[in-house]
């Protein structure tokens, strides 16, 4: 917890002092410590209490209405933490405002500007890792929605993009500053400016309590833009799921064309742990393994919403299948449990998304074969 970080911080500075001090002098700046221990407390609870964790999964999820109940849960959820980060990025504008520069205001308020910091990175990890990554197999994967998934997480930058690349269309004006389509709004652009892993969105580098190294603090103008955007994006996302009619044909596209997606995580894990984040300064704030589990676990509810009608037909394809979304799921949890132990090479990570790519790969065909046994045709 960084508010016992901190403490302990202090506290050590205090043992190894080197210059002379008269006993009440120790027990005065000891005082002084800890009121400064529990100030920021105060401030890190002022900020809220909601915890990070990412949403239940339904265990025994039955028909599409199932998948939209999940689907309207989570994003929800993930509009909330929108408008938190919203009023956090506003927070932090005033902050610096006050004190004229991002410096200035870190040097003031010290305690003030790590809260802040702390809230607005989580409210990232609400928004995407702990959010809109447990839905991504469905927003993605249903083609009424998807747009949504190349804007706000999986569309790539304009320069360097290939003739196949889904470019994400947003452009944010922010003072000086414009971004036009330099990616995905969660990974590209949120991510980068809260955790300062993007020199092009830091105003400045400081020392904050609470932090183990220096802190890249945000511009604030582009702070407040990417919040304001977050609030619109998942608003009209909210918005369409709600009119969304789910329909087997929908779960099935879903699930054969989300599936074979789990491969692709395993590149960007291994750049974000042999360069500290992937390009673009993503995938720093949660390890790419939960995002591995999020996107499998709701294409997996699309598989169970149409399970029964495929039972009928074929139950032993109906039992490989259902088996082999827990085998997936059971292959991410071993992973996170191993890199948990250790730090797994490039090569062991390679390995393990080979297999990845052949359980998923062979998932996907027999998604495709069990929809035509009840007529519906999957289109890539």
């Amino acid at each position: 917890m960084v508010t016992t970080v901190y403490g302990i911080m202090i506290l050590n500075r205090l043992i190894i002092w080197r210059c002379p001090l008269n006993r009440l002098a120790r027990s005065a700046a000891v005082l002084l410590a800890l009121i400064a221990v529990a100030s920021f407390t105060t401030h890190a609870f002022a900020a809220g209490t909601t915890l990070l964790a990412p949403p239940a999964i339904p265990t025994d999820l039955k028909g599409t209405d199932g998948v939209k109940t999940f689907l309207l849960t989570v994003l929800e959820g993930v509009h909330r933490a929108a408008n938190d980060f919203q009023r956090d990025a506003r927070g932090y504008a005033a902050l610096v405002a006050k004190h004229g520069n991002n410096p200035a205001a870190a040097a003031a308020e010290p305690v003030q500007m790590a809260t802040l910091i702390h809230s607005m990175r989580d409210g990232h990890t609400r928004i995407d890792s702990y959010g809109y990554e447990y839905v991504e197999g469905i927003v993605a994967g249903v083609p009424s929605l998807s747009k949504y998934d190349v804007e706000l997480d999986a569309g790539v930058p304009k320069e360097g993009a290939s003739p196949s690349d889904e470019i994400a269309p947003v452009v944010i004006k922010a003072g000086a500053l414009t971004i036009d389509r330099e990616g995905s709004l969660n990974n590209f652009l949120i991510e980068p400016t809260v955790f300062g892993t993007n020199e092009k969105f830091v105003a400045a580098t400081v020392t904050l309590p609470g932090f183990d190294k220096p802190v890249g603090l945000p511009k604030p103008e582009l702070v407040v833009a990417l919040a304001d955007y977050a609030v619109d994006g998942y608003s009209r996302l909210l918005r369409d799921a709600r009119a969304w009619q789910p329909n087997d044909a929908d779960c099935f596209h879903a699930a054969a064309n989300m599936t074979p997606t789990l491969a692709d995580y395993f590149e960007e894990w291994k750049e974000s742990r042999i360069e500290g984040h992937a390009t673009g300064g993503r995938f720093v704030g949660v390890s790419r393994v939960s995002d591995m589990r999020g996107i499998m676990s709701s294409t997996r509810l699309t598989w169970l919403a149409v399970a029964d009608r495929v039972h009928a037909k074929d139950a032993a394809l109906t039992e490989q299948i259902t088996k082999g979304y827990e085998q997936v799921l059971a292959f991410i949890d071993k992973i996170e449990s191993r890199e948990s132990t250790r730090p797994l090479t490039p090569e062991v990570i390679d390995a393990l998304g080979s297999q990845a790519k052949e359980k998923a790969d062979r998932l996907a065909v027999q998604v495709v074969e069990a929809a035509s046994l009840v007529g519906v045709r999957v289109s890539e």
